[in-house]
Formats: structure tokens, sequence, C-alpha cells
């Protein structure tokens, strides 16, 4: 079960750079059983609203079809909220009440009773795709999830959505290519956003990227939006954006106060001057 699944669809190229992010991921995650790439395609007609699994590793070749279906799951639910999503317990999460061990087990080959029976812990990271896409990057462990994990995944995470971006420009016509250019775009807002907090912060990426996410479910604001107003923000003049109107991240009012907000609290005002 260590070798990595190349769905029907999946080019060699990306198959390959696919494998090359998970064998990264399991190497840097020793308690990692099971990695996994999956994929929400907006457009109608090419699988819209469903996670398909693009690559897979060892317990993630079999759990995935399950947990990003009907019972839902880590996977699946950081895709809705294109926020990271982190369980200490796989099977007895209160986010995802039908998704118990019991129940997976008889779904399932007699040959992987054993392997799944030993996930504990899982990681699930949402990154953007074309637009409106969104890609998860998951990893199942044999302990509970933490933070270092969830750093880990972050990291490779952009290398996982800009993969998939780039395989598939070349196959796409010039208005597909555009919005693949435009959900770089929105990714680069997000990495700004980054680049200033670790300015005032004096801190690392991962920890810049925790603090995004943890205003972004503070204020139930999704992150690229925040990260937009943010760089509006601090550059007292609108974002860089899409060029397609179709694909601009809509600013409003809660998420300019949410900037400033958070503005506000990184850059506390320092001790008055003595004259």
């Amino acid at each position: 079960m260590n070798t990595t699944q190349r769905p029907a669809g999946v080019t060699t190229s990306l198959a390959q750079l696919l494998a090359d992010v998970l064998t990264g991921v399991r190497r840097d995650v020793p308690a990692a059983i099971g990695t996994a790439v999956s994929a929400a395609h907006p457009a109608p007609g090419r699988g819209a609203g469903q996670l398909q699994v693009l690559a897979a590793t060892g317990v993630g070749t079999v759990l995935p079809p399950i947990t990003t279906g009907h019972l839902w799951g880590p996977s699946l639910l950081a895709a809705a909220g294109e926020e990271p999503i982190m369980t200490s317990d796989l099977w007895h999460d209160p986010r995802w009440p039908h998704l118990t061990l019991d129940v997976v087990r008889p779904r399932l080959p007699q040959e992987h009773h054993d392997a799944v029976s030993q996930v504990r812990g899982v990681v699930a990271v949402p990154g953007l795709w074309n637009g409106d896409g969104v890609v998860v990057l998951s990893a199942y462990l044999n302990r509970p999830a933490d933070q270092q994990t969830l750093a880990v995944l972050a990291r490779y995470e952009p290398l996982v959505a800009s993969a998939i971006t780039i395989a598939d420009i070349a196959t796409r016509s010039a208005e597909e290519t555009a919005r693949m250019v435009n959900a770089l775009v929105s990714r680069a807002a997000i990495e700004q956003a980054k680049g200033a907090i670790m300015t005032v912060r004096r801190c690392d990426a991962d920890e810049a990227w925790a603090v995004l996410q943890r205003a972004s479910q503070q204020f139930n604001i999704k992150l690229r939006e925040l990260a937009v107003a943010l760089v509006a923000h601090l550059g007292k003049a609108p974002a860089q954006q899409p060029t397609n109107l179709n694909d601009k991240v809509t600013i409003n009012q809660k998420a300019r106060r949410a900037a400033e907000l958070i503005w506000q609290a990184l850059t506390p005002p320092g001790p008055p001057e003595n004259h």
C-alpha cells in the first residue's frame, strides 16, 4: 500500500508531480500511513461539487472515496469551508457522526481492514485551483494530528495546487487558461498577506498562515477574501484581482473591517515618545 495511485484522466507528468509531493509528505510526517490529493472542479459537467481523488498512497487509496462521499469527513469539510481541518480521532469526531470504523470496514476489502483500523488523526489542507476550484491535500496518521502536521501539509499544499494548474493549462482553451491564471492571482494576494504578517510579527510562513486561518474562522470570512481585504487595507488601494469579473473576490464592509482590526492587533501602538 505504499505505491501512488493514478486514476484515469490524470496525465503521467501530473501523476509524477503529485507522487513526489506525497512522498515528501510521508517523509516529513513519519506517522502518516496514507496520503491523498483530491480536487473539486468548479465547471459544470466536470464533476462540479464533487471531490475526485487524483493521487493517493497507503490508506489514502481506499478512505477518500468514502470520506468524500455521503458520509462526509475531513477532506470534504475542508473543501466546503476552504479552511484546514484537523482531527485527533477520525472515527469519533462529532463533525461527521456517521463516519465510524464499524460503518467503514464493511465497505472495504478485507485486506484493508487492519490498516484502516490504525488510522487516528487526519489533517486536510485546501488550496485554490482554477478560480473557484478547490484542491485538498490530506494525511492519515496512526496518532492524533497536531499543529506540526498541519504546518507540514500547509507547506506542501501550494505545490499541489500549482502542479494541477500548470498541468491543466497545457490542455485548455485560452478562456480556461485565463481562469487558471486568475486563480494564481488570487493566490498571490494570500502570499502578500502572509508576507505582511511575517514582516510585522517577525515570524515564519507557517505562523503567518496560522494567523490568517484563525482570523478567517474568528470573523467567519473566507481566507482568500480576508487576504484580499488585508492587502487592500495595507496598500490603501484595491488589491490585484483577476481580470475576469466573474472570478473577482468581492470585498464587503465586513471583510474590510476585519482586515482593519487584524492589522491593528498585529501592529499595536508603541509607547509615547518623550519630548
